[in-house]
């Protein structure tokens, strides 16, 4: 009788235990599941995700796994507050929108660099001695910036901000005189 007892109870342990490992795995393999999402192209399909890598369903871009994403989005509300010395803004819209010859004028930052992003990739050596600054990226509407920050991101730049909204919406969102003597330089 003892022997069928234990015998019982082993299989009890075994059932009880194999149960738990089971729910163990399982719950692990959910919290290492990578997620996907598209390379930041600054549309709203940058915030969907996907269980499998392939393309995004709605920009066609490249999905990549969301913890290689690992630049900032900056408000144009807080671009006051960046400290002057520290801080880089690198325009990636094309030359012709930097020097206002554009048929759109939306302005500039002062003392901005521009690299239009068709050329980030063969320039970016031109950025390195600002590896550890902070890094501003803005175009027009924050598309082209959003797909600059995620290439500079990827090759060792640590301090990237995107500008959300880009230098269409300077004028809708800073008030501030003080800021736009500051930054601004109308077009």
């Amino acid at each position: 009788m003892m022997k069928k007892s234990f015998a019982c109870l082993y299989l009890f342990f075994i059932f009880v235990i194999g149960c738990n490992t089971k729910n163990i795995v399982q719950k692990s393999n959910t919290v290492l599941a990578t997620q996907y999402t598209c390379i930041p192209c600054g549309y709203n399909c940058d915030t969907a995700s996907y269980d499998t890598p392939g393309t995004c369903s709605s920009c066609k871009m490249e999905l990549v796994n969301k913890k290689s994403i690992t630049f900032k989005n900056i408000l144009i509300d807080s671009l006051c507050n960046l400290s002057d010395s520290n801080t880089i803004f690198l325009d990636v819209r094309t030359v012709e929108e930097f020097k206002g010859t554009a048929p759109d004028k939306f302005g500039v930052i002062k003392n901005a660099i521009n690299i239009p992003v068709q050329e980030l990739e063969e320039r970016r050596k031109e950025l390195d001695k600002f590896k550890d600054k902070n890094i501003v990226v803005y175009c027009s509407h924050a598309h082209r910036s959003a797909i600059a920050s995620y290439q500079l991101a990827q090759n060792g730049f640590n301090k990237i901000s995107n500008l959300l909204g880009g230098m269409s919406l300077w004028k809708e969102k800073m008030n501030s005189n003080n800021c736009n003597s500051k930054l601004y330089l109308q077009q």
